[in-house]
């Protein structure tokens, strides 16, 4: 009976009905909009924090004699993720060739299981000597894409004389601009070994005949170098800033971070504000309409309703109210983020939004609406309609 109470009066006072949705429309829908901005800016910033590989790279910016040693403690270590040796500057460059193309002074870069440029691209480790993988701009300015073959082109200089040797490598994948970006052929460590050991004048087996092979390697000049995630980065840092001139992007992680929590303070305040003189105008929407309806429950409870019959009619009618004001403002509000994700799609890493809420956000907005209603309802019903008699409400109508 309270159902078919309050669809009939919602249906008999239809234009004071539809106000009162269209004001809490105008309130929900924003902070619908303004929250899945907080949530989808604030999702981007932290996934670029944690799924963009440089964040957690660390370099050296010296030479230095690594060996075995080091490199042991740090494979030990847990906040490394990543570690593999690297050789002399001198002895990282080279030419390729691919599809009529040629590239000169190409980064050479060497990799190993776990590559953290190679999971972020989805591209699986090299597993031979013979692979090979490319940034994404090396690919485009060689025309070559997975499956191809490139030609890598070496030279030194030996009593004078000039000479050159060639390899050729088959492309096993292609890493996003988003993880690496220039000119770098990403290959095993003992391909970069023995294109140092060939420059120093030895003959090892992968760029020459195997002749005269370096079997007195001990040490690494460099390392790349890889924390294991956010929070291993500043402890990592220190570690090896006490022995080593390195840098990092520590800085960059903390200004983000900064950055991400005066956004977070920004949205949390307008939210509040926004949240509070929702709540007061519908609080006063629906005070004015239980006064203006204090004759019609009068009634019901002269004719046998008893008071909290009238406090449920209240309180579902404006249920009733919220429900449609809140299917509205979703309408709107997905319209809202049609455009914005459009606007900036641009802008943002692949896959990324900047306007978004989860199914779980839009149950506990809508949760929300509810519960104000409810008691903003219950409140005006107990302390304005059931505050006097029927009789003395009649006598001051």
């Amino acid at each position: 009976m309270i159902l078919s109470l309050a669809l009939s009066d919602l249906k008999a006072d239809r234009l004071m009905s539809l106000c009162a949705v269209a004001a809490m429309t105008a309130v929900i829908a924003p902070l619908l909009l303004l929250f899945s901005l907080r949530y989808g800016i604030l999702t981007s910033l932290e996934n670029n924090l944690k799924n963009s590989p440089s964040n957690l790279e660390i370099r050296m910016l010296s030479g230095y004699e690594l060996n075995q040693d080091f490199f042991d403690e740090m494979r030990a270590d847990p906040d490394v993720g990543f570690i593999v040796g690297v050789t002399r500057a001198l002895s990282l460059t080279s030419d390729l060739m691919g599809k009529g193309r040629v590239k000169t002074m190409v980064d050479t870069v060497p990799t190993a299981k776990g590559d953290p440029l190679f999971n972020f691209s989805k591209v699986a480790d090299l597993k031979d000597a013979q692979s090979c993988v490319l940034t994404a701009s090396l690919a485009s300015d060689l025309n070559v894409k997975v499956g191809d073959s490139v030609k890598l082109a070496i030279s030194r200089t030996v009593d004078g004389s000039l000479q050159s040797t060639a390899r050729v490598f088959i492309v096993r994948g292609v890493l996003k601009n988003a993880a690496a970006g220039g000119a770098h052929i990403y290959l095993t460590l003992d391909v970069i070994t023995a294109m140092e050991d060939w420059r120093d004048g030895y003959e090892p087996l992968l760029f020459s005949d195997g002749s005269k092979p370096n079997t007195v390697r001990k040490t690494y000049s460099k390392a790349r170098i890889y924390a294991k995630d956010l929070n291993s980065l500043e402890r990592l840092s220190k570690k090896l800033r006490s022995r080593f001139n390195i840098s990092d992007k520590s800085s960059e992680v903390d200004n983000i971070r900064a950055i991400a929590s005066v956004l977070n303070f920004i949205f949390m305040t307008v939210a509040l504000v926004s949240v509070t003189g929702g709540a007061l105008s519908l609080g006063g929407l629906i005070l004015s309409s239980a006064s203006r309806k204090a004759r019609a429950y009068s009634m019901l409870r002269l004719i046998g309703l008893q008071p909290r019959g009238v406090i449920a009619l209240i309180a579902l009618e404006d249920l009733i109210l919220g429900a449609l004001a809140f299917v509205l403002s979703l309408i709107l509000y997905s319209a809202g983020a049609i455009a914005f994700n459009s606007h900036f799609s641009a802008f943002v890493s692949e896959g990324a939004v900047i306007c978004s809420l989860t199914p779980e956000h839009i149950v506990l907005a809508f949760f929300i609406c509810e519960l104000v209603c409810a008691i903003l309802s219950l409140a005006v019903a107990r302390f304005r309609v059931l505050s006097f008699t029927p009789a003395a409400a009649l006598r001051e109508l």
